[in-house]
This record gives C-alpha cells, structure tokens and sequence, in this order.
C-alpha cells in the first residue's frame, strides 16, 4: 500500500538544477551565517526558502537544543524546510549554522510564485519536503507534546486532530517521569493533561482550532479577500474541486470544519482508485491532495 511521501533516504541528496539555482539567486538574495547563527526558529513563520551554497546547517531539536535526530544535516545543494513551507505554517524544528555557511533566501510569496513558473524544480522540492514531513511522523520524536490522552477528552481530541492532520507529536500519559519533568519545566505544580509545544509554551486554549492557531494552520479571511468559487466540504470531491479550479486560475476557498479528508479521510485502506493500483489509506490520498 502506498504511503504520504517518498522515503527521505531516497530524496535527501535530489538536487536542484544549475537553472534552478540560477532563478533562486535572481529571486532572492544571499546570506552569510556564522558558526552557531540561528536560521530558522522553531514555532516562527516560515517565510522564506533557504538554499544552501556552501557550509553546513543543522535542524534542531526542540527539547534538547542539539542536533536533531540521526544525521539532520544540510550540506551544499541543499535546502531547509519541510511541507508547512507551503502554507506558511509555522517551523516544527529549527536550524542553526554549523559552520560559515552562504545561503539564497527567497521570500516566500516569491518562491511559491517561481514554484508555478517552473514546476520541474516545484516537484524536486514538494517531494523533499513531503518526505521530510514523513520522516517527522516515523521518528517518534516531535516538537508537540501531548500529555494525559487517556484521561482527558479534550486532549484526545487535540491528538485526532494532530494525527489526522499529519502533525508530529509524542505522548505521554501521566504519571511517567517524563511528564512530570516536563510539567516542571512547564511551571506546572504537577503533571496534568496539556498540549505542549516545545519544551515551554503551553497551549492555553485545548481545542483543535486552538492547537491550529498556534501552529499556524489556521486561515483568517478577511472581508477584503475576493475568491471565484467556495467550496463547502473538505473530502476528495471538494479537494479535487480546489486543485482544478487553481488549474483554470481561478482563486478557490475550500472550508472544511475539522480536517482535510472528510469522511473518506478516515478510511484505513482505499483499493481500486485511480492512479493508487495497490491501495492507500483515506488520510494519505486526501493529504496528497491538499498539498
């Protein structure tokens, strides 16, 4: 059965072409980090496309502060980031320089724009970062912390929520010891259900919409914001409806209460559609969409 995204093992050293690097350098402008220089903040906007040139960049963990993971380097050729790229999301790791290091940095709104013109370095780069969501969701490891689902239907629902929305997380249920170290670090009195992100900042509001403020997935349409069509449902059909009229330029708005997938999202398994010969999960296929 197929899954979200490519295995990074196999995308990690895909590159861009020497075109590619070329239209980044006149989109954006060139960087110079020393050694220990932060990048990227972790639970900031990610409003630019990093590219290195030559040096080394680091992503971080966000409970330790060291490097995060087995080998989450960056070297020449390379590019930091993951899929909230797309949306401006915010940053679930963040990245330090290594070393000296010159990059491109291309503001966001001029990337995605470069992205449309020039799809063959648009789906180098979408697959690089789908991958990389996927190695954040098979690690185990996760800069949200999810405490006490087992006893709190509140954070149960925040966690269906994260899972169904591809958003790596750890849990933890109360009475372990990591818990309750975290709820100190926390200030705390004692371990409780919470949702907490990184190693600090608890979310004071334990809803699904909630969790999506922090994480910048929520969208805040303003009265000034013009659209072609609405499209009034998240599942495959509403989905493919937004993807096709992008394609004829029209300006769509999908609204979707919960999570991208609807009822299909939910599915474990779909055999027999189009394209997916030996079957994926409701939650992949629709998640593919959505991006």
């Amino acid at each position: 059965m197929e899954t979200l995204a490519a295995d990074l093992a196999t995308m990690i050293r895909t590159p861009l072409h020497d075109s590619h690097v070329r239209a980044l350098d006149k989109a954006g402008t060139r960087r110079h980090l020393k050694a220990g220089d932060v990048l990227q903040e972790m639970g900031k906007h990610v409003d630019e496309f990093h590219y290195l040139i030559s040096g080394e960049v680091e992503a971080i963990d966000p409970r330790t502060q060291n490097r995060y993971g087995d080998g989450a380097t960056l070297g020449p050729g390379q590019f930091f980031g993951d899929i909230s790229f797309l949306s401006g999301a915010k940053a679930l790791l963040g990245a330090r320089a290594v070393k000296d290091t010159e990059l491109i940095c291309v503001p966001r709104d001029d990337m995605l724009r470069l992205m449309s013109q020039v799809p063959e370095m648009s789906d180098i780069i979408i697959t690089v970062f789908a991958a990389r969501r996927r190695r954040l969701l098979e690690s185990g490891e996760a800069s949200l912390t999810i405490i006490g689902a087992e006893q709190s239907r509140d954070i149960r629902n925040m966690a269906a929520f994260a899972s169904r929305n591809r958003i790596p997380f750890r849990s933890l249920t109360l009475g372990e010891h990591e818990a309750e170290a975290l709820a100190h670090e926390c200030n705390l009195s004692h371990a409780e259900p919470a949702v907490i992100f990184g190693t600090s900042e608890v979310v004071t509001d334990p809803t699904p919409r909630g969790l999506a403020r922090l994480l910048g997935l929520d969208v805040d349409v303003s009265k000034e914001d013009d659209f072609d069509v609405l499209i009034v449902g998240g599942g495959p059909a509403g989905v493919a409806a937004g993807v096709y009229a992008g394609a004829e330029g029209m300006r769509a708005l999908v609204i979707e209460n919960h999570t991208i997938g609807g009822q299909a999202g939910t599915s474990s398994r779909i055999e027999n559609y189009m394209g997916f010969p030996t079957g994926i999960s409701g939650g992949d296929l629709c998640w593919r969409g959505e991006v």
